[in-house]
C-alpha cells in the first residue's frame, strides 16, 4: 500500500503545477483586450496658474481638481478615467448648462483648457458601456 501512496502523491504534484500554470495564463488572455485604466496625472501646485473643474463621478462624489490652462481637454479625460477606474475610450465628460459633450468640442481634444470653457463648470463625467 506504501507504493500507492507515493503514486498519488507524484499525480498531485503534476497537477498543481497545471493548475498554476493554467491560472497564470488566464489573467493575461483577460486583460489584453483591455484597454488599461489610466495612471491619475499629477495635479499642478496651488501656486502656479491654473483653473479649476468639479468632476461629477458616475458614483455622485465630486471631486474639484487644478488644470494647467494649456493642458488639453484631453488631459480631462484622463484625469475622468482614472478617476472613475475606467478606460479613457468609455468616458464621456459634458457640461450640464448648457449641455454640451465635451468630446465633439470644437478643436478637438487637444483644444486647451483655457479656450474650452471649462473653468469654474461643473462636468459631470459617465461612462459607456464596452
Amino acid at each position: 500500500t506504501g507504493g500507492g501512496e507515493k503514486n498519488l502523491g507524484g499525480r498531485g504534484e503534476p497537477m498543481e503545477e497545471a493548475a498554476a500554470s493554467s491560472s497564470q495564463a488566464e489573467p493575461a488572455e483577460d486583460s489584453t483586450p483591455k484597454e488599461p485604466v489610466p495612471a491619475l496625472p499629477e495635479e499642478p501646485a496651488d501656486s502656479v496658474e491654473h483653473l479649476k473643474v468639479s468632476l461629477r463621478l458616475p458614483s455622485g462624489q465630486r471631486i474639484t481638481r487644478r488644470f494647467v490652462p494649456t493642458d488639453s481637454v484631453e488631459q480631462m479625460f484622463v484625469v475622468a478615467a482614472a478617476l472613475s477606474e475606467q478606460p479613457t475610450r468609455l468616458v464621456d465628460l459634458s457640461t450640464q448648462f448648457p449641455k454640451r459633450s465635451l468630446r465633439d468640442i470644437e478643436g478637438g481634444l487637444s483644444t486647451p483648457m483655457k479656450d474650452a470653457q471649462v473653468a469654474g463648470s461643473m462636468i459631470l463625467v459617465t461612462v459607456r458601456a464596452d
